[in-house]
């Protein structure tokens, strides 16, 4: 998965800074992008979910509004991704992914990162040991 032209696996040096302080690096682990993909999707529900209820509402106060879903949801298929493998401080194994609608600079070897932008960006944390995710940030907003 992570051969494909629009995933890029980036150096522990390039982890946001937030995350650095005490974690370690660690390459990733053979099946474990497939395994983060199943969290990344139980996560995307959720967030879908949410949005369908706020769309619904927008739209029924705003009917002359031209917004569709599709300006709010997030359809994985349609990103470049970004991997980044590391240990947090309790020694889990950690994958913060990074995601965006174009590709941005040189984004095989570089983290993109932006302000704005709308669902076109957002990242993910997932602890690999737990199934937890942390950090589910679309457009700069937790």
């Amino acid at each position: 998965m992570i051969s494909d032209s629009k995933y890029a696996l980036l150096p522990f040096s390039e982890l946001p800074e937030q995350y650095m302080k005490e974690s370690k690096s660690r390459t990733i682990e053979k099946g474990e992008a497939e395994a983060a993909e199943k969290l990344l999707e139980k996560a995307i529900v959720v967030y879908n979910e949410k949005r369908t209820e706020d769309f619904i509402t927008f739209m029924a106060e705003n009917p002359a509004s031209d917004w569709a879903q599709t300006d709010l949801f997030i359809e994985l298929e349609r990103y470049y991704r970004q991997y980044i493998s590391f240990f947090n401080d309790k020694g889990d194994r950690c994958l913060w992914m990074n995601f965006f609608c174009r590709p941005v600079g040189d984004w095989k070897t570089h983290r993109v990162h932006v302000e704005g932008g709308g669902v076109c960006f957002f990242s993910i944390g997932l602890n690999m040991d737990t199934g937890k995710r942390f950090d589910f940030i679309v457009n700069d907003k937790k």
